[in-house]
């Protein structure tokens, strides 16, 4: 009898765990360009609904697991998305007009809805500033006047700052829903990393799909942080040999791994700079690993000759899609991480005098 109770329990609790929701979704717009749109899960990837554009009319109405966030978009990997979402059993109205798209619907989409033509608003600002600076420096023949320059920044500043404070504001408000997931998904490389990370810790939906990049990322700056043990990877040299960051670091030396790429500019002006940190320190038992964003094998080659540089390099040839890079949140180059000789980071991202005076410091 218990076991026919408990049968008859995890199959009823099983039905309604993976039960599915009726949701439905219009879609208007004034672009007559499209044609075909698409529902996608943001959470997973997946293409939910498709729908033919007639006459800048379309709808989507089916079942699945409700609630998550989804994307209106005009491709089936939602590379391109119209708008985002919160799917849910409320009907959902979306108006796509040029400029903007307004979403009605549930409470939680209105609400999300309402949060984001707040933040559009401090981008329109920007975008003006910016306008404003280029016309400005066009009639001074390509130079900004440093009046111009200061009024103008301090104005970008106070919208920048602006629109991150309105959307730490609605995360705080909305910590028992989905709109947190949505809002750092889109904004969140506009806050600070250690608040995102903060919040994510006690964050309902914090393991949301659409989190993925994030969560990853959040995990890649403590890979990052002073006094962490180095993560190893392994990548190809110039002639294809495999090289561990085990093989370097960890082996009783300091060694600096540089992220860089040839078609970088800031990466190339310090280049000399860390050229000369090796000079000087290498006889000493400091090495350099360079770690290169080049997609071609070619370019990382031709740039690795032409600004002399001698010490060992390696590279996936993926670009931003580096898999080094994403191993320790590398959003900007050029970038170091300074490890010390038990392998434990010990400093990031020194450039020019403040590289020098670290290894003064280490070797003197």
């Amino acid at each position: 009898m218990k076991e026919q109770i408990l049968s008859l329990f995890l199959a009823t609790y099983c039905g309604m765990a993976f039960a599915q929701t009726n949701y439905k979704v219009t879609f208007t717009t004034d672009q007559t360009d499209i044609t075909n749109v698409y529902l996608c899960s943001k959470e997973d990837g997946t293409v939910l609904d498709s729908a033919t554009c007639q006459d800048g009319k379309a709808s989507f109405d089916g079942k699945t697991n409700l609630p998550q966030i989804a994307a209106i978009s005009i491709d089936q990997q939602a590379k391109k998305p119209v708008t985002l979402l919160i799917l849910d059993d409320t009907p959902a109205t979306i108006v796509q007009t040029s400029g903007s798209t307004d979403i009605n619907g549930s409470p939680l989409n209105r609400k999300y809805s309402e949060i984001k033509e707040k933040a559009r608003t401090y981008d329109n600002q920007m975008k003006k500033l910016q306008i404003e600076a280029r016309d400005i420096a066009q009639s001074h023949n390509g130079s900004l006047p440093d009046a111009d320059a200061d009024r103008l920044q301090q104005a970008f500043d106070e919208a920048v700052q602006g629109q991150a404070e309105s959307i730490r504001q609605a995360l705080e408000e909305n910590k028992d829903n989905l709109i947190p997931a949505l809002l750092i998904s889109v904004y969140g490389d506009r806050l600070e990393d250690q608040y995102v990370g903060n919040y994510l810790e006690t964050y309902a939906y914090k393991d949301n799909g659409c989190l993925n990049e994030v969560n990853q990322y959040m995990a890649a700056l403590k890979r990052k942080a002073i006094g962490s043990m180095f993560t190893d990877f392994t990548m190809d040299d110039m002639e294809g040999t495999p090289h561990k960051l085990s093989d370097y670091v960890g082996k009783g030396n300091y060694v600096l791994v540089d992220f860089w790429a040839s078609w970088c500019g800031p990466c190339r002006a310090e280049m000399p700079n860390v050229k000369k940190a090796y000079e000087q320190f290498h006889p000493k038992g400091f090495e350099i690993v360079g770690i290169s964003f080049d997609a071609q094998k070619g370019a990382w080659e031709k740039g690795t000759k032409d600004l002399g540089i001698t010490w060992p390099q390696m590279s996936d040839l993926k670009a931003w899609n580096c898999e080094a890079g994403k191993l320790y949140g590398i959003r900007g180059i050029p970038a170091t991480i300074l490890f010390g000789p038990d392998g434990k980071i010990v400093a990031t991202d020194l450039r020019g005098e403040e590289l020098q005076k670290k290894l003064e410091e280490i070797y003197q």
